[in-house]
């Protein structure tokens, strides 16, 4: 059998298990339909179990996704290749993804297992699955039949029974949480803070977008206020540790969306805004600082004009690049310098944005500023900062051009290509 694309799903629940019970934040039902979506199915049939009637809610209005409840002896079992996965598994979705890419191949099953076991997710095609295979004992005529497995590692998926699995779960959840582009700071100390916080509110309702806004916004900006007048040692130590508790408190926004499978485009650019605010404001107030203690001395405004103008060209030609790819993140800028100019067009701007790029990141800055304050040394944070904003701009405006050229080519590229061959017989 060709490899093909798999669209469809079922989410089946065995006789028995519970639809309702919570795992970080979602129902088994909840999170069942959401990690197929994420690993690119766009219709779902839901095989509730004996005694459970189908809900008339909305399981996922957000999602562009199609969404038919049943049971098992209404069911009607598409006539197509599809994924089908056992309702009372959490998975991770890199997990279904990685076995909805590997294919069915020649196979007409592929059971996903680990350490020899069945992670309850299957690749089928039609002929796997005979028309009364819902009413009957499923899972062992599928062990039963012959295929091939696709192994993943135990960490990546957990069967849910009782509250202590799904507790299991939500901690295997939250062990896969932090993201390729955070920096060194955010991996080795903030993740250590921010993910037992995140699982305190992942349970609460409480969505991403206010987590940003509350905790993230609202401390970075009292914390501004307070760094306005240094003289008083208190205020500049609590700005200092406010400045830091917000950066810690920043990954639980993402922390918590991508655990809930919540993630949107909105939520990556309202993070990035809010970020960006919070850090000008912070370097107006900083310079406002500076003020306060040399009321005499224009040299630390002009300089901090300057840098607080070279911050905003450089926020500037990264929201470009990040419109432009897309992500609404400015953090990939970084991993692509490395990913995607070859080695033998990097100049000096770009190898030094490569080695020197993660001190521009804001765990590793907010970290530096809050220890400054607290050691009640603003004028060292300051300076350094006015220096760190110009070679960051320098660095920026020297690779952004070639780096958009690069996008550009990529996308000319992708619509250069032909377009797939269309079977007629399977169009008809």
């Amino acid at each position: 059998m060709p490899k093909c694309a798999i669209e469809q799903g079922i989410l089946v629940f065995p006789a028995g298990a519970a639809t309702d019970v919570q795992v970080a934040g979602r129902t088994l039902l909840q999170r069942g339909i959401r990690t197929m979506a994420s690993a690119g199915i766009k219709r779902v049939l839901v095989v509730l179990p004996p005694g459970h009637a189908p809900s008339g809610k909305s399981l996922a209005s957000d999602l562009d996704i199609q969404i038919e409840q049943t049971t098992p002896e209404a069911a009607r079992l598409p006539d197509a290749p599809l994924l089908l996965l056992r309702g009372d598994c959490v998975h991770h979705h890199s997990s279904l993804q990685s076995l909805i890419d590997a294919g069915l191949q020649r196979d007409d099953l592929v059971a996903q297992t680990s350490n020899g076991s069945s992670s309850g997710a299957f690749l089928c095609a039609p002929s796997a699955l005979p028309p009364d295979a819902l009413t009957g004992n499923l899972w062992s005529s599928l062990a039963a039949r012959p295929h091939r497995r696709a192994d993943i590692a135990p960490h990546l998926w957990q069967r849910v029974t009782d509250k202590r699995s799904a507790r299991a779960a939500k901690n295997m959840l939250f062990d896969q949480v932090s993201k390729a582009t955070s920096g060194t700071v955010a991996r080795l100390l903030n993740v250590r803070i921010s993910v037992p916080i995140s699982k305190l509110i992942v349970d609460t309702g409480i969505s991403p977008n206010m987590v940003t806004f509350f905790m993230v916004l609202c401390p970075g900006l009292f914390a501004a206020y307070l760094a306005t007048k240094p003289d008083d040692y208190l205020r500049l130590a609590c700005a200092g540790i406010l400045w830091q508790l917000a950066s810690i408190l920043d990954g639980c926004d993402g922390e918590i969306a991508r655990v809930k499978l919540a993630e949107t485009k909105f939520g990556a650019w309202f993070d990035t805004v809010t970020d960006n605010l919070a850090y000008l404001c912070g370097y107006a107030a900083l310079m406002a600082g500076m003020w306060h203690l040399y009321p005499n001395n224009y040299l630390p405004i002009y300089a901090g004009i300057s840098a607080v103008v070279s911050l905003v060209l450089t926020l500037a030609l990264l929201y470009s690049y990040a419109l432009k790819t897309g992500t609404g993140s400015l953090q990939y800028y970084l991993g692509d310098l490395g990913n995607k100019v070859p080695d033998g067009e990097k100049d000096w701007s770009y190898r030094f944005l490569e080695r020197a790029g993660f001190i521009t990141k804001r765990d590793f800055l907010s970290l530096f500023i809050a220890i400054g304050l607290v050691a009640n040394l603003l004028p060292i944070v300051y300076w350094l900062l006015v220096v760190l904003l110009h070679v960051a701009a320098l660095g920026v405006l020297t690779t952004h051009y070639r780096m958009m050229g690069n996008q550009r080519a990529a996308a000319r590229q992708i619509a250069a290509l032909p377009a797939p061959a269309v079977n007629r017989e399977e169009a008809a």
